[in-house]
């Protein structure tokens, strides 16, 4: 479907200079304007629908890149601004203009292009010094994309030969990423020529409405009949099959029995959801008043063994959706299905099985992804990545690569790398993410920098108050984390305008920096993932939340010396804390260890490490310079090391806490990952003996620690 130039719209923004003098005595040189500007070509770019919003330099490059060679300069160093903009041709319905800077949206004109069509808009323009001027034009290609809607997995349908009428939605886990219409067909049911018989239906507004009265009396009690069918959903250009399977149980009401009301449970919920708790005893009524007994049960037809991912006590299913982070795809799912008998405590059995379906939902949570659909891993290429400032260029390798096929290859120092603003996403004040990526670093060289700011080479947030992650520089590959707290940092530090970079948190960028300072090499990345953490609410992996320290009679385990102890907190009154003295501790430092659950650490897993702790005699020891570990503005070190004393296997969060005397909640990312026994090495962690240790290594220090909670992330 082709669109209608309807008019042409002036889409120039006007520029107010106010000059302002110095004095009655003072008089400016009046600066000869000798150059008129100059650019390196008119500016075409071609987008795909499917891309997301993103800005095109109208002052940049004939790719519109702000920058690189080609863009708009003035021999006379006057500021250069945009005047007399017009819409020459084409739909204008996504382009908006900020400063010199033309906003485009593709996905505005995802609805009227199809596979094979273009929608062309040109702009014109002058860019002008304020006296000069030279004519430029933008061309912007939109390519259409037809897509095809999408069906995840059968739709199925559980009934009891009860329900009357059973309802079902054609398009449940069905999407179309053009957003047309979808239609199903009443024509396009077809049912399996093995069914035992048919089902009356109708179908109204893509809802299937199944006579499930009609054939009641044909299901046989204690029995389950399946009947199975395909149906066609289409879009205006296209069109897929789907299986359906329909299960309609027989069951009778067995006297003296518990009489179950639904004998059809569900549950949806997201990976990174905490522990889901269901009462399988719920909806069963017991009409002599007897216990309710759940019984027989079974995941995916297997009998349940309790493990850190599902566990079944008292009648209460405890379901861990983040054991199966690795296994579900972003936009996919996975359904699980229990089942289980029904009975009192007298040994009444109610008739039939009773089922439940958890259906988990994989989310992408890496936000370079989610927000714009970047190349992280460099397998194409390496979209949303640009080289800002780099003279020696960057390129994908193939030949150095952590996984896939691609990396990402800075040629030469000094070069800033940024991931623009239309990609990198907005942050949002309060909350904590953390940056991971591989790191290719070859000996004698070393790991750039990173940091996340509005403009890099600004004077008030330079590339040097960013991130250096530590690598070993040794022709290896290592992951490489970056934690970025919007309340605390350089994110939340005023620079010399006074203002700070997260108050501009919809202008933010990523850089990779190799500068000047040191033999930065020709550094490789891949992988890149940028995640919100703070806000997951996950599965505490510690056994029996040891981490609360309510339990007066608990004895940690220690080692190292000094003193460790459960006391009453002398701040709450009513709180139980964690009292660590490390005066006449070894010189390794005080180590409190903690068991945590078989199964809950994974290869590659990531772990977010929450805590509270106070340093109570921090200022005493700095005031008497005692403790070599501890800085002036309030920094001290906290080691969390995660432990298989079966294999020898482990790894480390290396952390300093910056409250001082002051206390409060620390938290921190453990990547499993980075053990030292080599990148993507097989680990185990199958062993009934893991702990995770707290080390503390500074010299007559004492702490108190309270509400420890560690959480598996994506």
């Amino acid at each position: 479907m082709k669109t209608i130039l309807k008019t042409k719209t002036l889409i120039a923004c006007s520029i107010i200079t106010a000059l302002t003098g110095c004095g009655d005595d003072y008089t400016p040189e009046v600066k000869e304007n000798m150059y008129a500007p100059e650019h390196g070509g008119n500016i075409v770019v071609t987008l795909s629908e499917k891309e997301g919003f993103g800005f095109i330099s109208a002052l940049g490059t004939p790719d519109g890149m702000p920058v690189g060679e080609g863009v708009a300069t003035d021999m006379d160093g006057d500021i250069l601004f945009i005047r007399d903009g017009m819409l020459v041709s084409g739909d204008d319905t996504g382009i908006s203009l900020t400063g010199p800077k033309v906003g485009v949206r593709p996905s505005d004109y995802a609805a009227t292009l199809d596979t094979g069509d273009t929608e062309t808009i040109e702009l014109s323009y002058n860019i002008s010094d304020g006296e000069k001027s030279v004519p430029r034009t933008m061309t912007i290609n939109i390519v259409g994309e037809d897509a095809a809607p999408v069906v995840v997995g059968d739709l199925i349908g559980n009934f009891t030969k009860d329900a009357g009428t059973g309802v079902l939605d054609l398009l449940k886990n069905v999407s179309d990423a053009d957003e047309e219409p979808l239609t199903v067909e009443t024509s396009s049911v077809v049912a399996d020529a093995a069914n035992p018989f048919a089902i009356p239906f109708t179908i109204v507004d893509n809802m299937l409405n199944l006579d499930i009265a009609a054939i009641a009396s044909e299901i046989p009690d204690g029995n389950k009949v399946t009947f199975k069918y395909t149906y066609t959903i289409k879009d205006h250009n296209n069109e897929v099959s789907r299986n359906m399977i329909i299960n309609v149980l027989g069951v009778k009401d067995v006297a003296g029995a518990p009489l179950i009301a639904n004998y059809f449970l569900t549950e949806n919920i997201v990976e990174t959801d905490g522990m889901l708790m269901v009462d399988l005893a719920k909806d069963i009524v017991e009409r002599e008043g007897d216990a309710i007994i759940v019984s027989e049960l079974m995941l995916d037809g297997v009998p349940l063994t309790n493990s850190f991912a599902t566990r079944f006590e008292d009648n209460t299913l405890y379901f861990n959706p983040t054991a199966y982070l690795d296994d579900i795809a972003a936009g996919a799912f996975k359904e699980f299905t229990f089942t289980m008998k029904v009975s009192d405590d007298k040994g009444n059995m109610s008739d039939g099985q009773r089922e439940l379906i958890v259906t988990v939902n994989g989310v992408e949570s890496n936000l370079l992804v989610s927000t714009a659909g970047a190349d992280v891993g460099f397998e194409s290429d390496g979209k949303g990545f640009a080289a800002t400032n780099c003279g020696a260029g960057t390129e994908i390798s193939n030949s150095i690569v952590a996984n896939g096929t691609g990396s990402l290859q800075m040629l030469g120092a000094p070069c800033y790398m940024s991931y623009g603003t239309s990609y990198f996403p907005d942050l949002e004040i309060g909350g904590k993410y953390y940056l991971h990526y591989n790191a290719y670093v070859a000996t004698g060289d070393a790991s750039p920098y990173i940091m996340i700011h509005n403009d890099a080479s600004t004077t008030n947030h330079n590339f040097w108050v960013g991130d250096r992650p530590w690598h070993p520089a040794n022709d290896s590959w290592r992951p490489l984390i970056v934690e970025f707290d919007t309340e605390s940092g350089y994110l939340a530090t005023p620079g010399g305008d006074g203002t700070t970079p997260i108050e501009s948190a919809d202008q933010l960028q990523l850089y990779v920096m190799s500068a000047w300072l040191g033999n930065d090499g020709l550094p490789v990345f891949d992988d890149f993932e940028f995640i919100r953490y703070d806000n997951i609410e996950g599965v505490d992996i510690l056994t029996a939340n040891a981490g609360s320290f309510e339990d007066g009679a608990y004895v940690p385990t220690t080692s190292g010396g000094g003193l460790v102890e459960v006391r009453e907190d002398t701040n709450d009154a009513t709180n139980k804390v964690l009292y660590v003295d490390t005066t006449g501790a070894d010189e390794d430092g005080v180590s409190i260890s903690f068991p945590i659950e078989k199964g809950s650490i994974v290869p590659g897993g990531r772990y977010r490490v929450t805590y509270d702790i106070q340093y109570l005699n921090f200022e005493a020891n700095k005031e008497a310079a005692t403790d070599p570990k501890i800085n002036q503005w309030g920094g001290y070190p906290v080691d969390v090391v995660f432990k298989n004393p079966d294999n020898a296997t482990d790894f480390t969060l290396f952390s300093t806490v910056w409250n001082g005397a002051t206390g409060g909640e620390v938290q921190g990312v453990a990547d499993e990952a980075s053990h030292w026994l080599g990148f993507n090495a097989e680990t185990d962690w199958n062993s009934d003996n893991l702990t995770v240790d707290f080390v503390l290594k500074s010299v007559g220090a004492q702490y108190i620690i309270d509400n420890i909670e560690i959480v598996r992330i994506p």
